[in-house]
């Protein structure tokens, strides 16, 4: 972080190595307002598809200058995960270990894998960045 707060230089570096990285993926893909697969997990690796367990790094960016964009994380049908993601910003996520809205419970149970991640632009198409690195 680099901040400027009141005349006063702020803010820290912190520098991490993520070792045995093999495949690494960038795209950037135009997101319509409505929920659209953007990345999918899984024990094999298919056409937009990782595998789940050697997923070391997933960065999210939203490119546009207004819209935000929702981004659904899912396991299965009763496990769900969404976050806003707003205009110009980044999301960086380490783990595809996740806990969320539990369709018939709502109590903190346990973490799951996501299988899906999903995205939504607000109120006009977005283009995201999607960076995914991975054993």
């Amino acid at each position: 972080e680099d901040i400027k707060l009141n005349g006063h230089q702020l803010g820290s570096k912190v520098i991490e190595t993520i070792g045995g990285i093999n495949e690494a993926s960038r795209r950037i893909l135009s997101v319509p307002t409505s929920e659209t697969e953007i990345l999918a997990l899984s024990s094999s690796a298919g056409a937009g598809t990782y595998v789940t367990t050697d997923i070391q790094y997933i960065r999210v960016s939203n490119m546009d200058d207004t819209n935000f964009v929702r981004l659904t994380f899912s396991s299965g049908t009763l496990n769900r995960y969404d976050m806003k993601l707003p205009a110009n910003r980044t999301a960086i996520f380490t783990s595809p270990s996740i806990s969320g809205s539990h369709l018939d419970n709502d109590t903190f149970s346990s973490f799951v894998d996501f299988e899906s991640m999903k995205a939504a632009a607000d109120t006009a198409a977005v283009d995201l960045e999607l960076f995914v690195a991975s054993k």
